[in-house]
């Protein structure tokens, strides 16, 4: 009921012109800079999507649209005065090569996607497993007649594992579901969490460097093995999880990588530090909202547009429509 009632309203504010009307207020402001983020491309409306931005923003590489947000350039020597977007994806998901970067050459729009480094070309999907593990209210479980404490996250890890073992020989979506649906008696995961993602297939080394090089597609770091950064203590632990990526990442595509995405968004006390000491230049987290030049770099925000949502929804969102009636409020009363 509240995404339908999003929508009217998106509808209602996009064909009345007041998203146009914010948009152009936007554009007169001080340079901005928002920044998409998705997963699964084949679960998002990304033409619908991306036909639309391409004609109200100027898409620009994140790398060098944060090159331009740091010199409060507001309009390029072509005199396109749009306001500046980036488009990006956690995860590094399969269906990003088969189904965003076909589009993003199709409709000539740069993406970049944050990459796990630790569970590409494993053949396994267990990091997925470990976030149902992160759930869990049971503090300790027999799996395959082995205890594991869930007080520990290397025993976390290991029970990640074993049980993606075990999925993965399972042959049908029925078996799949029910094997799911035990996991959540067994670690005594509430009802009411709902992991919208199912274990799936990440990009392979090769396929990185063929979107690398077609000129379209980046690469940015997401963690080893996407843990929630604010659920580490370990400060090393962080700054392993942090800069053995980049590091491998560096190494798979023969240069420098200068960005990072949070897992979860989670930042945790410690990760922005870790990333600055990783030498990660900047960092984008889900926090919803645009960014200027006197935005913290390592912690920039995002707008999610994940799943289904329609591109009405899109536009009003990107346009700060919400903000923007609290501006209009704050301006009413003080009249």
């Amino acid at each position: 009921m509240a995404n339908r009632l999003r929508l009217y309203a998106s509808a209602a504010f996009y064909y009345t012109g007041l998203v146009e009307l914010a948009r152009r207020r936007a554009q007169r402001a001080e340079p901005h800079l928002t920044i998409l983020y998705y997963h699964q491309a084949s679960k998002a409306k990304l033409r619908d999507h991306w036909e639309y931005v391409r004609r109200h923003y100027r898409i620009l590489p994140l790398e060098k649209a944060l090159a331009e947000l740091k010199e409060g350039r507001k309009e390029v020597q072509s005199g396109d005065q749009r306001p500046l977007m980036a488009l990006t994806f956690d995860d590094g998901y399969y269906d990003n090569y088969t189904h965003a970067y076909p589009l993003a050459r199709e409709l000539e729009l740069p993406i970049t996607i944050f990459l796990v480094p630790g569970h590409m070309e494993t053949g396994k999907s267990f990091w997925w497993f470990n976030r149902l593990i992160s759930h869990a209210q049971a503090e300790q479980v027999t799996f395959e007649g082995n205890v594991y404490h869930l007080t520990s996250l290397e025993e976390c890890k290991d029970l990640a594992q074993a049980i993606d073992a075990q999925y993965t020989q399972l042959a049908t979506p029925h078996e799949r579901a029910k094997f799911v649906a035990s996991l959540y008696l067994l670690l005594d995961v509430p009802s009411t969490v709902v992991l919208k993602e199912e274990p799936v297939s990440l990009l392979t080394w090769e396929q990185v460097r063929e979107m690398e090089a077609s000129g379209w597609v980046s690469f940015g770091g997401h963690t080893m093995h996407h843990p929630d950064l604010g659920d580490l203590t370990d400060h090393s632990e962080i700054e392993r999880e942090v800069g053995e990526c980049r590091a491998v990442v560096e190494q798979q595509l023969g240069h420098r990588v200068p960005g990072f995405a949070y897992p979860f968004g989670s930042t945790g006390t410690y990760g922005p530090e870790a990333v600055k000491l990783a030498g990660y230049d900047w960092a984008v987290t889900v926090k919803p909202g645009i960014n200027t030049s006197q935005s913290n770099p390592h912690l920039l925000m995002r707008r999610n547009m994940d799943g289904d949502k329609h591109w009405l929804v899109l536009a009003a969102e990107a346009a700060g429509i919400w903000g923007f009636f609290s501006q209009l409020k704050h301006m009413t009363r003080k009249k």
